[in-house]
């Protein structure tokens, strides 16, 4: 079992990763982790998504994502 500390930082709620749960889930700084909640209110499942196999993927995902809006402008 990982514990995380949740803190407030400015206006944000953060959660706090050990060394361990960070080896654990396999993610490193800069990465996204991915949480779903089941019914009852525990994690169901825990993604993660990295960025550092393509330089690039983070850009393109956002001008994806954003495609509409600049056809408009």
């Amino acid at each position: 079992m990982i514990a995380l500390k949740v803190e407030k930082i400015g206006d944000q709620v953060a959660v706090i990763l050990t060394e361990e749960a960070l080896l654990l889930l396999n993610v490193q700084v800069g990465g996204a982790l991915h949480v779903e909640p089941g019914r009852d209110g525990v994690v169901a499942t825990v993604t993660r998504e990295e960025w550092v196999e393509d330089r690039h993927a983070r850009g393109r995902a956002f001008l994806k994502r954003y495609n509409r809006t600049f056809d408009l402008l």
